[in-house]
């Protein structure tokens, strides 16, 4: 069910553009770093997924940092950013990281890289738990780093070189080469406008080599992606989580060792209780996974959407 909706997602989000809501294909050409602001949309948008704003026949604007670093760089105009800064909280709050584990099309090809790992027989990495607190650390730092970027690039002082800064994230994500790949338009692997550029479109491409780490380690990107930190406030609302009851639990592991990001909270937690993490992509596979009748649950809106079944 999963795949069939990121699936879905996927071409949606790379091809509803052109192909369902019929924006004009635009000519091949390069995807410049320093053209990034400049590709034409379907929809005014905004998702807290990786949906690239270099794709020139996009179905939605572009990803919740692209947004954010936007309207720090463009602050005066914060009143039209208002209401889809709104309508991105609002996502938020209804999906927390459902949009990383269901909907991201980064993460799909992170899963697809795991399925061919698992169908070629290669042994997966384990990632040690002080690299997966790193990792963590990492990512807050790339959020704070890219907004601290646009923030100062707001500056009077910064007007000469605010085109070069404008939104730094978006420059190194991997999704900038994906994007014009999967979209059949002609990669830009480096743009030299100028230094500050140039010197972007190199980190997005070691970006992108880092990307393949995903062959040998579950979801490795989605434990480095800042748009993924966004989300992370919202993933323990109530409004949707997993849910445990200890007394059920016989304690396999079933749900610890199925976990794509080694989260450790499902199996230790012993009583009733909220515990979806803060990493939780809300994959649900640790429910899936759970042989114990109703030792898990997934709930949205207070409703049971999902639950784990005895496994026969």
């Amino acid at each position: 069910m999963r795949l069939l909706v990121q699936l879905i997602s996927f071409a949606l989000l790379l091809y509803g553009g052109f192909a369902l809501v019929g924006l004009p294909r635009a000519a091949s050409g390069e995807a410049k770093v320093s053209l990034v602001s400049h590709e034409k949309s379907a929809t005014q948008l905004y998702l807290p997924a990786t949906v690239c704003i270099y794709q020139r026949q996009g179905l939605c604007r572009g990803c919740s940092l692209f947004l954010l670093s936007d309207t720090l760089t463009y602050w005066p105009q914060f009143e039209q950013a208002l209401p889809w800064l709104l309508i991105l909280a609002g996502l938020l709050l209804l999906g927390g990281r459902v949009w990383c584990g269901w909907v991201c099309p980064l993460g799909l090809l992170s899963d697809l890289m795991t399925r061919l790992r698992e169908a070629l027989g290669i042994e997966r990495l384990r990632v040690a738990p002080r690299l997966r607190r790193g990792l963590v650390t990492a990512k807050y730092a790339l959020l704070f780093l890219a907004l601290g970027i646009a923030a100062l690039a707001s500056l009077p002082a910064m007007e000469s070189a605010r085109a070069s800064l404008a939104e730094p994230f978006c420059r190194v994500c991997p999704a900038r080469v994906f994007t014009p790949l999967l979209t059949f338009d002609a990669i830009c692997w480096t743009d030299r406008s100028d230094a500050v550029t140039m010197t972007f479109s190199v980190l997005g491409l070691v970006a992108f080599g880092l990307y393949f780490a995903g062959l040998g380690i579950r979801r490795f990107w989605c434990r480095l992606c800042p748009v993924a930190a966004i989300s992370v406030p919202f993933n323990r609302t109530g409004l949707l989580g997993i849910y445990k009851d200890g007394g059920r639990c016989t304690h396999c592991g079933a749900c610890r060792r199925v976990c794509p990001m080694d989260i450790q909270r499902v199996y230790r937690a012993r009583g009733r209780e909220l515990v979806t993490d803060h990493e939780c992509t809300l994959c649900l596979r640790c429910v899936e996974a759970c042989p114990e009748e109703d030792c898990l649950q997934f709930q949205w809106l207070g409703k049971a959407a999902a639950r784990s079944k005895l496994h026969e």
